[in-house]
C-alpha cells in the first residue's frame, strides 16, 4: 500500500520540476562561458569554470586574433584557434581542471587564464 504522503510529495515535486525552464535543467550538460577580445585583452583576463564547461571567445577588435594555450614564447599545445577577426568566435571545451594560461600569437602582450575546477 502507498503512503498518500508520499504519493503528495511526488506529485508536487513533478510539477516543481516541470514549471522550470528547460534551459535550467540542462544548465549541467551545457555549460558556456564567454571571454571578449576587446581594445587588444581578453575580458575577463582571468575565468574560473567547472570542468566540462565550453569557453567562447568572441573578437570584438577589427583585426586577427589567437587565443593560444602556453604562454609568449612558449605555446602549450591544448589549444590554438589559429587568427579569426571581428565579429568571429572560437570555442574550447574544457574537461579537465587545472589552469590553462593562453594568449595571443600576433599580440603577446594579450594573455589570459581559465582556471577549470572539478564540477
Amino acid at each position: 500500500m502507498k503512503h498518500p504522503i508520499f504519493a503528495s510529495l511526488l506529485l508536487l515535486s513533478a510539477t516543481l520540476l516541470s514549471a522550470l525552464p528547460l534551459t535550467l535543467l540542462s544548465a549541467r550538460a551545457d555549460d558556456t562561458a564567454e571571454v571578449s577580445i576587446k581594445l587588444f585583452s581578453f575580458n575577463p583576463k582571468v575565468l574560473e569554470v567547472p570542468a566540462g564547461t565550453t569557453v567562447v571567445w568572441t573578437n570584438g577588435d577589427a583585426i586577427e586574433h589567437s587565443v593560444t594555450s602556453g604562454v609568449p614564447g612558449k605555446p602549450g599545445g591544448v589549444f590554438d584557434s589559429g587568427f579569426f577577426t571581428e565579429g568571429e568566435t572560437w570555442s574550447f571545451k574544457f574537461t579537465e581542471p587545472g589552469e590553462y594560461p593562453y594568449f595571443c600569437r600576433r599580440h603577446e602582450s594579450m594573455t589570459g587564464m581559465v582556471k577549470v575546477i572539478a564540477p
